[in-house]
């Protein structure tokens, strides 16, 4: 029969070789859809020593649409360290996929001494979300739970002592609604937070540890509404200008909320053509822009080693900004400026090959680069009158332009990254810049 098992009883079921195999278990990771009689299911349950078989187990990664019947099992686990759940968001296994949830965290967290990471995605119950405030124990959240996810449980979690790593998205969260108690954070090392400026201003600001070392944030609803980037960037200075060694911001507005100027100054710029272009938003906030100016809180930050800013569009930087970055932060080995798309001629890049001569002299620890360059005008000459490093450490570099290179391209990264292991270019010119990596080969090549 198709797909059709019978089960004959009375069952009585050896179990040994499972145990066997069970003792060997480190890890489970289970999405796919498992039906289990329930006359053997009980009797796995009933078997007292497959639990304790489970002894090494310390991470279990469950898809709860598909394989919840596995739960009663695995929660049993003394050793279990780290869990990863995925309720999804379909109404249909919401009760079901809820249920095993809450009766799984539950069981963990009262069997395991070691349960300290928990990950969630999916449309949570408000008694999944009760119970994970309640969790005090937690060193690690990560919550991916769309609107489920309330103040009432921020701020009880906030209170966890030992929580160190926290991954949350709040936007659909006013940030009048945002309320911790005096003990707030006390010893986050790790943020990844999507919300609205105002809101994660305020949590920074709120926040007693002084160990933050990873801050990774994405912001919405900055184009729909008056919040800034002034209070986000001061909150950032004043709260981790000692410990921050990663920081990531992300924030993307579509095509019609773009100014229409093909001219694009900086922030800078108070020309009537930079009035223009600034008050070309006519449905935006015209605070949405993010500006290099806005960085200029961050100075002190000297620890820094990855920086990365993922927006649309991109940051203009000029040469001059570059030159800024080295004196800030000398300590850089990632750097991410973003990307310009070649369909978008409104956004011209203002670094040019002289910039980042500055972060090859200057960043003595580079290995990553990602940077939008204007290389128009590139030739043979002036990319031979660049200072050459050849004490360059950079292993990686993305250069996204609106024109395609030509070989004089190769000449100029060999002069100032000569250690290159991989070179990419602009989406749409993939051809130019592969000719580009096996000229700077060749150009390596002993002679």
């Amino acid at each position: 029969m198709e797909s059709t098992y019978v089960l004959e009883l009375p069952l009585y079921p050896d179990f040994r070789r499972l145990r066997e195999y069970a003792s060997r278990v480190k890890q489970i990771v289970h999405r796919q859809n498992i039906q289990l009689h329930p006359t053997l299911l009980s009797s796995i349950l009933e078997d007292s020593e497959l639990a304790s078989s489970l002894r090494k187990l310390s991470m279990a990664q469950l898809s709860l649409m598909n394989c919840h019947m596995l739960c009663p099992i695995i929660s049993l686990a003394k050793g279990l360290e780290k869990v990863e759940l995925d309720l999804g968001f379909t109404m249909n296994t919401f009760q079901t996929a809820n249920k095993a949830a809450f009766d799984f965290i539950s069981t963990v967290y009262r069997v395991s001494n070691c349960f300290a990471s928990l990950s969630l995605r999916g449309a949570v119950s408000g008694q999944v979300m009760n119970l994970i405030g309640t969790l005090s124990r937690l060193e690690v959240i990560h919550l991916r739970v769309g609107a489920s996810f309330h103040a009432e449980t921020l701020a009880a979690i906030s209170t966890f002592p030992r929580l160190r790593e926290l991954g949350i998205h709040t936007s659909h969260i006013r940030p009048e609604d945002f309320r911790f108690s005096t003990v707030c954070f006390p010893s986050l090392q790790s943020l990844d937070i999507r919300g609205r400026t105002n809101s994660i201003e305020k949590l920074l600001r709120s926040m007693q540890s002084d160990s933050l070392a990873v801050l990774s944030i994405d912001i919405e609803l900055l184009v729909s509404t008056d919040d800034t980037w002034d209070g986000l960037f001061t909150a950032i200075k004043e709260k981790t200008h000692a410990s921050l060694l990663q920081l990531t911001i992300e924030h993307h507005m579509d095509t019609q909320d773009l100014p229409l100027d093909d001219d694009t100054p900086s922030s800078a710029d108070t020309t009537p053509t930079s009035n223009s272009y600034i008050n070309n938003f006519l449905r935006t906030n015209p605070n949405a822009l993010l500006h290099f100016e806005h960085l200029y809180s961050l100075c002190d930050h000297r620890s820094l080693r990855q920086f990365v800013l993922d927006t649309t569009p991109p940051i203009l930087v000029r040469d001059v900004d570059l030159e800024q970055i080295v004196r800030w932060w000398p300590n850089l080995e990632h750097l991410d400026l973003g990307s310009v798309p070649t369909f978008d001629p409104r956004w011209v890049p203002k670094a040019t090959p002289a910039g980042l001569s500055a972060l090859s002299l200057g960043l003595s620890i580079l290995d990553t680069l990602v940077i939008p360059v204007n290389i128009d005008g590139l030739t043979y000459d002036a990319a031979m009158k660049l200072a050459q490093n050849p004490n360059s450490s950079l292993r990686c570099v993305t250069l996204t332009a609106l024109s395609p290179p030509d070989q004089s391209m190769a000449h100029c990264l060999h002069r100032l990254f000569p250690s290159l292991k991989e070179i990419h270019g602009t989406s749409g010119h993939e051809s130019h810049w592969d000719c580009i990596q096996k000229h700077f080969e060749s150009l390596l090549a002993p002679r």
